[in-house]
Parts: C-alpha cells; structure tokens; sequence
C-alpha cells in the first residue's frame, strides 16, 4: 500500500513537472525579473557657465533597467551658493527631470540656518524645495515649526500650523 501510494505520488510530481516545463506554453501569473546596477560610492556635479551649482553624493545608487531613476543611500547634497548642504537617509534622484525626492527625515545646514523636514522634493533645475510634512526652521533668533514647506533662491513659506519663536540676542 505504501509502496503504491509513493509510486503514485512520484508519478503526479513529475507529470505537474512535465505541465510546467512545456514548450509553447506560458506559466499563469505575471512573473517579473527586472535587473539592474549600482554604483558604490557615487557623485554628480551640476556646471553652469564653469561654476558648480550643486553636487551631490551618495554612498550608494542603485539603477534599474528601463528606469530614469538611481535609489540613493547615505545622501549628501551641497549647494555652493547659499552655503546649504542636505543631508538624507535614502533619496530618488529623476535622471531624466533633474529632481531629488526622498520620503525620509532630511537635514538642511547653512552657517545661519537649520531646516529639519520629515520628507522633501528638490527641483534640481529651478532650486525650488517644497515639502508637504513637518518642517522645522532654526536660526539663532528665530524658530519655526509648522507643515508644508516652499524655499527657493529669496524666499521660505510655511503653510499651515504655523508656530514661530523670536529669541532676543
């Protein structure tokens, strides 16, 4: 009985096996294998007219094949004319619009100013950084909490639950 039971199991294993492997016929469900590179240790630069307008540097980028877009670790972004440089987690970086997107908590720093924001979008090509999370703006006499964030070049909006404290110096 038990030597019938095996022969019979061995047989509807190797026949399902036989079903599988056919030539001519496709395996049922959507099966996706996407290959892709990375780069250790990587670094853009952006020129205008010879001078750098930012630079950005990963630990680590990742790329898949048929996308626009490097997976970015460990991210370090230094803007030269205004001094600031971005620190984040992980970030996006859009090859093909020039924009940088991270989801994660991301750190600003310039010689007069701290910006600590839960996730932002830098528009690479306009210098335009917006942010629709929690935005915390620190200067030596001034502080600003709220949600919702735009910066550009000259100017720095916070949209909504708007705290700020003015500290004398």
């Amino acid at each position: 009985m038990k030597k019938g039971f095996l022969i019979g199991l061995s047989v509807l294993f190797f026949g399902s096996l036989v079903l599988m492997l056919r030539t001519g016929k496709e395996m049922s469900g959507d099966l996706q294998i996407r290959s892709g590179s990375s780069i250790e240790g990587i670094r853009i630069l952006q020129k205008k007219n010879g001078a750098t307008v930012w630079t950005l540097t990963a630990d680590r980028a990742d790329f898949m094949e048929g996308d626009d877009k490097a997976e970015l670790s460990n991210v370090s972004m230094m803007i030269p004319k205004n001094g600031l440089v971005l620190h984040a987690d992980k970030g996006i970086y859009d090859l093909s619009d020039k924009s940088f997107k991270t989801e994660c908590i991301v750190r600003a720093d310039t010689k007069d100013y701290n910006i600590v924001a839960d996730s932002m979008d830098y528009d690479v090509s306009s210098g335009k950084i917006k942010t629709g999370g929690r935005v915390k703006i620190e200067s030596k006499r001034l502080k600003v909490e709220g949600k919702g964030m735009d910066a550009d070049e000259g100017e720095v909006k916070v949209f909504n639950d708007v705290t700020a404290t003015f500290n004398k110096k």
